[in-house]
């Protein structure tokens, strides 16, 4: 009798708890997916942050992450002009999108300039570089994946890389994907080669892809509430007015603005009227089977 009681408060113990530890259903799809501090999705408006974090007086470049899990740091980097030399990275793939200013990015052996609207795509082992053109600060998002250690970048000038300048490989043993070299394309030329098929409403499209991330170029999106099982999202709306789903209700989404979304949490995107609406999404790692979204009905 004393062994069955035992079980009996056992059981109710952790369907109390259970109870307890129950997910909000408007913001959490799977909560063991969850290893984030971040509570909820979330939203950053990138004028509203780069005037809120300026470059220090006395120095030329500011770097702030703004976003970090385990699988992803996103990076708002101001910079009035200092030079980030040849190296390449031992850990992390980076795509990095100019908002404002101009750069030149060293890619396949050469300089080749940047303007805002386009992006860079560098897997790991490749060798790239950035400096400011003119006498505008540069504004970049930059995304890394995975997170990367401190000592993750490698310099040329480095006495543990073999690598030459002029190079386009920093270490062969590195790449594990089909791309050779960086890469980098104008979000404007991609939607004009890229536009709706006959009796579709929306357009999404992989553009570029490894182990460790995959980037998404969307005109239009329009899906329900869900969550994603095995990666971290990163939308950054370009042009256009949307909403998004968060913490239980649809905000409105202008350009120039960037979401979060952890793994776990619910979210949802779809046009604000009959008028453009542009994106481009991160997903780190890329979405398991393809796609890991998992729809959720909230009624």
């Amino acid at each position: 009798m004393k062994r069955i009681l035992i079980l009996v408060f056992v059981g109710l113990f952790v369907l109390s708890t259970g109870a307890l530890a129950a997910p909000d259903s408007k913001v959490i799809g799977d909560a063991r997916s969850i290893d984030t501090k971040y509570a909820v999705p979330f939203n950053v408006n990138l004028e509203k942050w780069f005037a809120a974090h300026p470059v220090e007086p006395g120095k030329m470049i500011r770097m702030e992450p703004i976003f970090q899990t385990p699988r992803v740091t996103v990076m708002a980097t101001a910079n009035n002009g200092q030079l980030i030399d040849l190296h390449y990275h031992n850990f992390a793939d980076e795509i990095s999108f100019v908002i404002k200013g101009q750069c030149e990015k060293y890619v396949d052996g050469k300089w080749v300039l940047m303007n805002p609207g386009d992006v860079h795509y560098n897997p790991r082992g490749i060798i790239h570089a950035t400096r400011v053109v003119g006498d505008k600060q540069l504004l970049e998002l930059t995304i890394f994946t995975p997170s990367p250690p401190a000592n993750d970048r490698v310099f040329l000038n480095s006495e543990i890389t073999t690598a030459k300048v002029g190079a386009v490989v920093g270490d062969w043993s590195l790449l594990d994907t089909q791309y050779k070299k960086g890469y980098n394309f104008n979000l404007d030329e991609w939607y004009a080669a890229h536009p709706f098929e006959p009796g579709k409403t929306m357009r999404i499209d992989a553009a570029m892809g490894t182990l460790r991330s995959q980037l998404m170029i969307a005109q239009r999106p329009s899906l329900g509430v869900h969550y994603h099982g095995s990666a971290d999202e990163i939308i950054y709306i370009y042009k256009g007015v949307g909403e998004l789903y968060i913490n239980g209700e649809w905000v409105k989404v202008y350009p120039g603005e960037i979401h979060f979304c952890p793994r776990g949490y619910i979210h949802g995107i779809h046009p604000a009227g009959d008028g453009e609406f542009k994106i481009f999404a991160v997903f780190a790692p890329p979405q398991a089977n393809g796609s890991d979204r998992i729809f959720v009905d909230l009624k």
